[in-house]
């Protein structure tokens, strides 16, 4: 008896003008694996629904809402639970947006965040999400815009939080050596790589780069003007 998500992923494909050995093929799955989704409470792991969602050309989160509906009952603990793991930004410690740094300084910051769910935070990391953005000219040569922010680590450990209570997070980061604005992204995320809150903003740090002139400059302007 074929589940709902085979139901759907065949007729997606199908909308799309794919087969569903093609669908399977780009996806990395085979057919069995296809077949055996959503039955008897096997569920893909999140970057198979992304790889999905990619090739039928939806959202994840419409995969996700079919393989829930078949969840067996005995998994409503932990969706409950799902749905009662939250978080809520509460300020910048350090360095608030727009704050400046010097070329190649290394400096820290801080954010501070809370628990407002139900569910302790235990055994989870903060992670970078930065992604390196590659542009091509029109001739095919890469073009590089800007330098990046560079984390000294990629994942920092999340101190165990109960729920109600607030933890802070700081990250080491090292900037370019050329004036710019750049900005940082992170994620809470599990031991795994799965991420707590998905569709959460995240946390950044986003600051300027100048030269120890301006800085200096800025600094005797402000003095002068004051």
């Amino acid at each position: 008896m074929s589940s709902s998500i085979e139901t759907y992923i065949r007729q997606r494909a199908q909308c799309l003008g794919l087969s569903l050995s093609e669908v399977c093929r780009r996806v990395g799955l085979s057919r069995q694996t296809v077949y055996s989704l959503g039955q008897h409470g096997k569920l893909p792991g999140l970057h198979t629904v992304v790889k999905l969602a990619e090739t039928l050309q939806v959202h994840p989160m419409r995969l996700l809402q079919v393989l829930f509906d078949e969840v067996p009952l005995h998994h409503a603990p932990a969706l409950q639970a799902l749905r009662e793991d939250r978080s809520a930004f509460g300020r910048d410690v350090t360095l608030p947006d727009g704050s400046l740094v010097l070329q190649g300084e290394r400096f820290t910051k801080t954010w501070e965040i809370h628990n407002t769910g139900k569910v302790p935070w235990v055994g989870r990391f903060l992670q970078c999400m930065d992604e390196e953005i590659l542009v091509y000219s029109r001739r095919g040569e890469q073009l590089h815009l800007a330098p990046n922010l560079q984390p000294v680590v990629g994942r920092v450990a999340v101190p165990d939080t109960a729920p109600g209570k607030a933890v802070v997070l700081s990250v080491d980061f090292v900037a370019p050596q050329a004036p710019c604005t750049v900005l940082s992204y992170w994620k809470m995320c599990h031991a795994d790589g799965t991420l707590c809150f998905p569709d959460a903003r995240g946390l950044w740090v986003k600051v300027t780069v100048n030269t120890l002139a301006s800085s200096t400059l800025a600094i005797q302007q402000a003095v002068f003007n004051g």
